[in-house]
């Protein structure tokens, strides 16, 4: 599965469809920034089954950066609709895959 040029690869092959309102390029009201260049799958897949809103996640390249940015150097954050859904992802599953850079 793929979201425009973002690849995903699913950990729980029964958790493969993302809903319409939620995912790749979806921001909301209440972000995290996680302190990475990249998502995990497992956050994605908690998001699925836990969240009671819509959630999605983002990135951030570099400032300065006309046409060109290497993903290395960007940050990437996961966003709820609702706080309650961000707090308990921050507790269960955020804090731990912070900081973990992909690549």
């Amino acid at each position: 599965m793929s979201y425009g040029k973002v690849k995903i690869k699913r950990i729980k092959p029964e958790l493969d469809n993302i809903p319409e309102d939620c995912g790749y390029e979806k921001k909301f009201r209440f972000n995290i920034d996680m302190n990475s260049n990249g998502i995990n799958a497992e956050c994605i897949e908690w998001c699925q089954v836990n969240c009671e809103g819509k959630w999605g996640w983002w990135f951030k390249g570099p400032e300065n950066t006309f046409t060109y940015h290497n993903w290395e150097e960007q940050s990437s954050y996961m966003s709820f609709q609702y706080k309650r859904d961000a707090t308990r992802f921050w507790l269960a599953i955020g804090l731990a895959n912070m900081g973990n850079a992909q690549g």
